[in-house]
């Protein structure tokens, strides 16, 4: 969740909550033309549903299409039906063929539900690793209705996964990309695709292993070079060589973004493209591009956007709380709250909540040769967010805090006995007789 510890996972809240009850939100958009959008996710099932569009009065949407110019009376509009689904919960219809579902206004203003199956991933090559059900796989965290992560057999895995109609494109061009690295014989240059990830026979994505690695910085300049040299000798374009679309890894350099791989036979052809497609990138990836901050494409460096739709009180249901549950209601006023200085007021949340993460071994580092260290003047300790027993109590605000305070030096002063030193006078106490 957005603005909850990163411990508050489902994985925890498989063992602390009534976990099969809870219904999360993992993505949701608005498309002017279509509608708006909402990706639910519950104990392993997805459900995606679409309302009918809303349109400002007056505001011209073919002139700005971007979801960046979106008004309050917008959000007003998507969240409201957000609110209408948390009533709904109770009905939603999980677990399926049906994995689409269409959000009809009554004439008496009531909503109701119409089902529907629909595909979206339409592979561009056929399916040429195992397939894996989901419902085999574990899911430990949920960063969008992109980025999955989970356990398979054992193991830790990532999942790439297609929802709905835009990433589904990007999924199909994963697959081919592995598929053409694959045979290739460059595959060792990227996060091996384990299986393509299936649902009531349809494939929803595919699953590799998990994306971990040490973000790229410019002393591995050579080695980003030379791999690109050995993949373009293989006839194989890469997609992006931006700074997010590589990863260092103790088994050598690692590229994301797979998707945008391409394979030519006319080596005179690749060459040409590879001028501005790897060297003039990768030019100014180790350049400018260097400087920037940048993010991975991977789910474990990035902060989860899904959060738990909280259930409505009910005659016929207990309430009770838990320190999660209190998390979860949090954040869902947060998510929900219209006004656009909602969030600037969880602001100092977020830094305590990022100051822990950085405490923290991460999926995705930086090289500790290039790290500059924070100067920190004096440390802030508060309470954790979720108020759970663990053996981090307190979170640290690195913040820098001027001071002119001194630590306590005992030479300084003329006496010769510390603030903290047992005096040696015995102190004389009357007795119960006297």
């Amino acid at each position: 969740m957005e603005y909850a510890s990163k411990d508050l996972t489902i994985h925890k809240l498989r063992r602390t909550t009534d976990f099969k009850n809870l219904t999360f939100r993992i993505g949701g958009y608005t498309e002017h033309e279509l509608g708006r959008f909402y990706h639910l996710w519950k104990n392993g099932q997805v459900l995606s549903i679409q309302a009918e569009p809303y349109r400002r009065p007056g505001f011209d949407y073919l002139k700005s299409p971007s979801t960046q110019n979106l008004g309050s009376s917008d959000k007003e509009a998507f969240y409201y039906l957000q609110e209408v689904l948390q009533t709904m919960l109770d009905n939603l219809q999980f677990g399926t063929e049906n994995n689409w579902a269409h959000l009809v206004r009554q004439k008496d203003n009531t909503y109701s539900l119409i089902y529907t199956r629909k595909e979206f991933v339409r592979l561009k090559c056929p399916v040429w690793t195992k397939k894996v059900n989901l419902d085999d796989i574990e899911i430990t965290r949920i960063v969008d209705c992109a980025l999955w992560e989970g356990i398979h057999e054992g193991m830790e895995v990532d999942l790439f996964m297609g929802v709905h109609a835009l990433w589904s494109q990007f999924v199909a061009a994963e697959s081919l990309g592995h598929k053409l690295m694959n045979e290739a014989g460059v595959s060792h240059y990227t996060y091996k695709l384990l299986a393509h990830v299936y649902k009531s026979g349809m494939i929803i994505g595919v699953m590799c292993e998990p994306i971990i690695g040490r973000r790229v910085c410019p002393t591995d300049r050579a080695a980003v070079f030379a791999a690109v040299a050995d993949i373009q000798r293989h006839g194989i374009l890469l997609g992006s060589l931006l700074p997010h679309d590589i990863l260092i890894t103790e088994e050598g350099v690692r590229f994301l973004n797979i998707s945008g791989v391409q394979f030519y036979k006319d080596h005179d052809k690749l060459a040409a493209e590879a001028e501005t497609s790897h060297w003039a990138e990768l030019a100014q990836t180790f350049g400018s591009g260097m400087i920037a901050p940048h993010t991975p494409l991977g789910s474990r460096a990035r902060d989860s956007l899904s959060y738990v739709i909280p259930r409505l009180p009910s005659p016929g249901r207990p309430v009770y709380t838990t320190p999660e549950l209190a998390m979860m209601r949090f954040v869902w006023s947060v998510m929900t709250s219209p006004g656009e200085f909602a969030r600037t007021d969880v602001l100092p949340l977020l830094k305590f909540r990022d100051s822990e993460q950085q405490r923290k071994k991460s999926a995705v580092t930086h090289d500790p040769r290039h790290r500059r260290r924070a100067k920190i003047s004096r440390k802030v300790l508060i309470a954790p967010l979720d108020c759970s027993e663990s053996e981090n109590r307190f979170e640290e605000l690195d913040q820098i805090v001027p001071t002119d305070d001194e630590p306590y030096n005992p030479k300084w002063r003329s006496s010769q006995h510390t603030p903290y030193e047992r005096p040696k006078k015995k102190l004389l106490l009357p007795r119960d007789d006297e």
